[in-house]
């Protein structure tokens, strides 16, 4: 058996190579998104009819991951450490006011 994850997937047997698996083609700009399947795509896909139904909590509503995947890039890393420093905020305050919420 030889092959990569990336390409395709062989065996041989008596001397003659058969194809076992073969790769889907990249999807358009894929090379500028981590080289990202469209099955990845489609996992951050944001419809905006699926907004409603989705907790606010939901990845896929992170200011700073939209950004990256639009290719806004000094506007994701802005919104990444915008993000940061709340959460330290916010382990500060946990700290200074053991067993209060926020």
């Amino acid at each position: 058996m030889s092959g990569t994850w990336s390409g395709k997937i062989q065996v041989e047997k008596n001397g003659k190579k058969s194809d076992v698996w073969i790769s889907n083609p990249a999807p358009e700009k894929n090379d500028w998104q981590y080289k990202f399947t469209k099955f990845s795509f489609i996992l951050n896909n944001l419809p905006e009819d699926l907004k409603p139904f989705l907790p606010r909590s939901d990845s896929r509503f992170r200011t700073d991951q939209r950004a990256l995947e639009e290719g806004k890039f000094e506007l994701a890393a802005e919104e990444k450490h915008r993000l940061e420093e709340k959460q330290r905020a916010a382990r500060k305050w946990r700290a200074e006011n053991p067993g209060n919420d926020f």
